[in-house]
Order: C-alpha cells, then structure tokens, then sequence
C-alpha cells in the first residue's frame, strides 16, 4: 500500500483545492442570497449537498490516507509529535479541526433543512458553511505561512 502513498496524497490535495473552491464559492453565494433576500431554490439546495458530500469524500480521502496509507518513517508517537510542529500539525491538529468543520456543517445543514423562510435558509448556509470554510482557510493557511 506504501507505493500508492505519493499519487493518492496529490490527489487528496486536487480534491481538497476543488473543495475550497465550492466552499469559497457557496459561501459568497450565501451571503448574496442573504443579503438581497433571494428564494432558496433547487440550486441552493445542490450547492448545499455538493459542499456536503465533497467535505465528507476529502474527509474520507484524509482519513485513508493518515490511517492506511503512511509513511513507513511517519509511524510515530503521539509525543514525538508535539515536538515538532509540522508533525503536530498533521497528525492532530489538522484532522481535530476537519472533523470540528464537518461537525459546523452538519449542523448548519441541519437549520437550514429545518428552517422555512428563505433568507434564513441563506444566513444559516453563509454562517456555517462560512465558518467552517474560514476555519479551513486559517487552519491550513497558519501553517502554511508558520513553514
């Protein structure tokens, strides 16, 4: 299984880019939906289960590829991490923070199938799918700009 580690990581990483990119899309389409108080309709309700089912697949991708797909050399321990922070950063921080963002945004979608009323449709998706897209974006982009 170590030899598909290098081509199943790229494409966890394409997937994850095209994910941000729903969810950078959904959340400024929320956000205009909510403000110029525009009907939820079929479409909203496709982006919405779009955003869902891509988070879940990079999810499932993320846990594939920690759990079943390492690096002989990455098998460490949960203290030889918390020394050194990029190895901290992948082995708990950036999984404990994509499972709190599925968490947000299933919460999130929860209201938003509960709810009635159009514009709250749209403030419920802006908020939740807002928050857990920023959350990504500061997670990841933290250490990104901490290497």
């Amino acid at each position: 299984m170590q030899q598909f580690y290098p081509a199943f990581f790229a494409f966890h990483i394409v997937f994850s880019i095209i994910f941000f990119s729903v969810a950078i899309f959904i959340s400024i389409y929320s956000y205009r939906g909510w403000v110029k108080q525009r009907k939820y309709a079929r479409f909203e309700n496709v982006l919405r289960k779009t955003f869902l089912v891509f988070l879940i697949i990079d999810l499932f991708l993320g846990v594939i590829l920690y759990f079943f797909l390492k690096k002989p050399y990455d098998t460490i321990t949960a203290q030889e991490a918390m020394r050194y922070s990029s190895l901290r950063f992948w082995a708990i921080q950036h999984f404990s923070n994509m499972i709190f963002v599925v968490i947000i945004s299933m919460i999130g979608n929860i209201f938003i199938i509960k709810t009635k009323l159009p514009a709250k449709k749209h403030k419920y998706a802006f908020f939740y799918f807002g928050i857990s897209t920023l959350i990504i974006l500061v997670s990841v982009g933290i250490f990104a700009l901490g290497k």
